[in-house]
């Protein structure tokens, strides 16, 4: 059994609407049909996300318009002689790189550890 199509988005629905659209009562559903739904539905639970290798997340940094114009003027400034500025410009693209690497770790942490909790 799928969800009928409704006009009304769910949250938008009342409790008893809702229950009613999934033939379901607000106590739960017996174990039986509970079990029924599970093997035709499969279970109640959130996909896990596949993670990236993390040279592949710290690479996905540098994929940026900006960060390819900070570069060219980075080769602009090397070309020209301005070793210090073409550094200064790679510098700033490396940390910004970091600091978004870390960053993004720290978040798949976080969102693994609320999976583990909802689990």
């Amino acid at each position: 059994m799928s969800p009928p199509a409704l006009k009304v988005s769910w949250h938008a629905q009342s409790a008893q609407d809702a229950l009613r659209a999934l033939d379901a009562v607000a106590r739960g559903l017996a174990p039986e049909e509970a079990a029924r739904r599970r093997k035709t539905h499969g279970p109640n639970s959130l996909p896990r996300a596949q993670g990236r290798h993390p040279v592949l997340r710290f690479l996905a940094h540098f994929n940026n318009a900006l960060i390819y114009f900070l570069l060219a003027a980075a080769l602009a400034a090397a070309v020209l002689a301005h070793f210090v500025d073409a550094a200064v410009i790679v510098a700033v693209v490396v940390v910004n790189a970091v600091i978004g690497f870390v960053q993004e770790g720290k978040a798949e942490n976080a969102l693994a550890a609320m999976h583990r909790m909802i689990s």
